[in-house]
């Protein structure tokens, strides 16, 4: 008897090593799949970053109790009752017959429960979703809130949120509770039934007590692996439910074009529009912009250009209207061309530019391997940022939580980081904010000579010293 519970501690153990294992390699998979899909797809603009940062972290790691616990145990629930069971029913027919009638119950009533955990999942992961988001804008409009005085009202609205959230936990704790308490009961009583029926016979002599022993002891192992399949369930509820989130990501289909282009000329786009959950519709004004020229969007906020240029990044499908791209061989639609191609001929400096943690020199040399830390020196000169202005030189870390750049300092790296990317189409957003008039000028001979090399250069800006200086100047109106 000892080395039968030895033995099935063992495969215990090895059961579980090798599900942990496999769940990791599944999760890191999974993970990998998610974030190349959402680079290929809209699924940025439909979910927005914040939930899909949750997915591809907390949503992808909560998978682990479902590959490692519930699908082996689910397994396991397949097969060891019912070969228990034979071997119950060989030696006692009639508590083959009691087992038949009552472990139906367990997966009938795990099946009833799972369908209201289900539903309290998905509540859940909605208000975490909202949660998620809320914080994000919060912590992005932080510095704005805190200079209008508005920061404690939006603390208040946080703390409803998260209450909002913590209520939908305790509904899908509760349930969990509930439901593991029903099986246990249920459980208990078809082991007490078939010890009170093996008891009864065993006084009238019907049954010998090696046989009844033998049913007693095999008996909690029919119910056993089926009531731990369901607190597998739930335990792996929040997994199936991001799962769930996760394959409708992974199943967009992704864009067949395949259409390649070279040495652009010109971007043109005809009257687009974008619609929005809870607000009107997003008109853009028809515009071209062309090589060898410094083209600029002016416009109030919200009229459209950042939802531009998510378009021109190929990060955005969901418009109605054409862009149209020239290149000497011909003119291509933008949503005909293959996107990994497109975005290679792209450089771009966001608003809020962010970066991995790594030093200078590092985020620089990733866009050209063989950079000499002399010309990386000579790069971020040109782009208004001397080695003296940063504390460690090319060593001085980014993307750490205690940056020791300023967000205009971190923009000059970003600028240097656009320019010497070999592109077709530099795309700058507010390039010269949060700098002195000095970095401004020559932020502006940059983008000059930027276009003097023949390339497409898209600024969006506010400040009107770059606005005096560029070739074209397209103007968005307010929105519609």
């Amino acid at each position: 008897m000892a080395l039968v519970f030895l033995g099935k501690a063992l495969l215990s153990y090895i059961s579980e090593r090798v599900a942990a294992v496999a769940s990791a390699s599944i999760r890191r998979d999974l993970r990998l799949q998610l974030v190349d899909r959402i680079f290929s797809t809209d699924a940025a603009s439909k979910r927005g970053p914040a939930e899909l940062s949750l997915l591809a972290t907390r949503g992808v790691d909560n998978l682990d109790p479902y590959f490692a616990k519930f699908i082996p145990q689910l397994f396991i629930a397949s097969v060891v009752p019912f070969i228990v069971g034979i071997a119950i029913a060989y030696k006692d027919f009639l508590s083959g017959i009691v087992i038949i009638c009552t472990i139906a119950l367990i997966p009938l009533f795990g099946i009833l429960i799972g369908r209201f955990t289900a539903s309290a999942t998905q509540k859940k992961w909605q208000s975490l979703a909202i949660l998620s988001g809320y914080y994000l804008d919060l912590i992005s409009g932080i510095a704005t809130l805190k200079l209008f005085g508005r920061s404690k009202q939006q603390a208040q609205r946080l703390q409803e949120v998260g209450d909002d959230y913590r209520s939908e936990t305790m509904k899908v704790l509760r349930i969990s509770f509930l439901s593991s308490l029903a099986l246990e009961i249920i459980a208990t009583l078809s082991v007490a039934l078939m010890a009170v029926t093996i008891g009864l016979r065993l006084v009238n002599g019907s049954i010998t007590l090696q046989t009844g022993l033998f049913v007693l002891v095999l008996a909690p192992e029919v119910y056993w692996p089926i009531r731990q399949v369901s607190a597998q369930f739930h335990a792996a509820s929040d997994g199936v439910e991001a799962a769930n989130r996760i394959f409708e990501i992974l199943e967009t289909p992704v864009s067949a074009a395949s259409n390649l282009i070279s040495d652009i000329t010109e971007i043109s786009w005809s009257d687009l529009s974008v619609e929005f959950e809870g607000r009107e519709k997003l008109l853009i004004p028809a515009a071209s912009i062309k090589a060898g020229a410094v083209n600029l969007i002016a416009g109030p906020s919200g009229s459209g250009k950042s939802t531009l240029i998510s378009i021109l990044l190929g990060f955005r499908s969901d418009y109605s209207g054409d862009v149209i791209v020239k290149g000497k061989n011909g003119s291509v639609k933008l949503s005909d061309l293959d996107k990994t191609n497109w975005r290679k001929q792209l450089s771009w400096l966001a608003q809020e530019p962010h970066f991995q943690n790594a030093t200078i020199f590092e985020v620089l040399k990733q866009i050209k391997k063989d950079l000499s830390k002399n010309e990386a020196t000579q790069l971020l000169a040109s782009a208004g940022l001397e080695i003296s202005d940063m504390p460690n030189g090319l060593d001085t870390r980014l993307g750490g939580l205690n940056e020791a750049l300023s967000i205009g300092q971190r923009r000059k790296v970003a600028l240097a980081r656009a320019v010497i990317k070999p592109s077709s189409i530099v795309i700058l957003d507010e390039p010269s904010a949060s700098v002195d008039d000095a970095s401004e000028v020559v932020i502006s001979d940059v983008i000059k000579s930027l276009s003097k090399q023949g390339k497409i250069v898209l600024v969006v800006s506010h400040r009107e010293n770059l606005i005096s200086d560029v070739d074209s100047v397209i103007h968005f109106g307010a929105l519609k």
